[in-house]
């Protein structure tokens, strides 16, 4: 995440632009981060509240306000490497004590308990996948733990809705097997594996099923939850 900062073309409007490739489930891009936050908390529920959280990627801040709604957490750090997108963020949040920088600026301290990233992972090249999650893992503390959120590549309804996304074209997917071995060799033990974001708008009253239906790996989405415990291996 060190390069060129690809979204800071699409800052101003991000939002918009996301709300078509959500509209093909009948939601908005703010429900989707709320039900990922959501999700969270119920995993972590005897960590809970979160003092800080990491939100890497964080684009514009659309997890923010969940943060501290529904972690309780006092404070939120996001990174991104686009500038203009942390100048949108932090313009959107002024009542929130956030703090926001590139990741050139932060300097990783190993102490904060929640890490967190949304639909980073398929921007970033697979060649500097493992250096970012390097990174994550450096700043989190001993037994930190890591909730990587990503789309799911076998899920149709998400290869299409991708392929009409303005900032998602050339995106190249991770599959959910492909994140935990790499996540895996970046030093994290594997708690969970979740599938989720099965049902659209019309078929909502079956979204209480979806956490009977996590194991099933058609899920628009997935949550790869792991916790910091040993050393990274070295990549072959």
């Amino acid at each position: 995440m060190d390069r060129n900062a690809e979204f800071d073309q699409f800052a101003d409007n991000y939002e918009k632009i996301l709300e078509a490739p959500c509209a093909l489930s009948g939601e908005s891009p703010d429900f989707y981060a709320e039900q990922r936050v959501l999700w969270c908390r119920d995993k972590l529920r005897r960590l809970l509240p979160v003092a800080t959280v990491l939100d890497f990627g964080c684009g514009i801040g659309g997890s923010f306000s969940h943060f501290f709604e529904l972690l309780g957490c006092t404070t939120v750090i996001g990174i991104d490497p686009s500038v203009k997108s942390l100048r949108v963020a932090k313009g959107r949040y002024p009542r929130y004590n956030i703090r926001l920088a590139t990741p050139r600026d932060f300097v990783p301290n190993a102490d904060l308990p929640l890490g967190f990233c949304n639909g980073v992972f398929h921007h970033i090249p697979p060649a500097e996948r493992f250096e970012a999650l390097a990174y994550v893992r450096a700043c989190l503390a001993d037994d930190g733990i890591f909730a990587f959120w990503e789309n799911n590549p076998w899920n149709p309804v998400v290869v299409y809705g991708m392929s009409t996304n303005e900032f998602d074209r050339g995106a190249q997917t991770i599959s959910p097997r492909a994140a935990t071995r790499l996540i895996e060799a970046a030093g994290f033990r594997i708690d969970s594996l979740d599938f989720c974001s099965f049902f659209p708008h019309f078929a909502r009253r079956l979204r209480p099923l979806e956490k009977h239906l996590r194991w099933l790996p058609v899920g628009a989405q997935y949550l790869v939850l792991a916790r910091k415990t040993r050393p990274a291996t070295a990549r072959t």
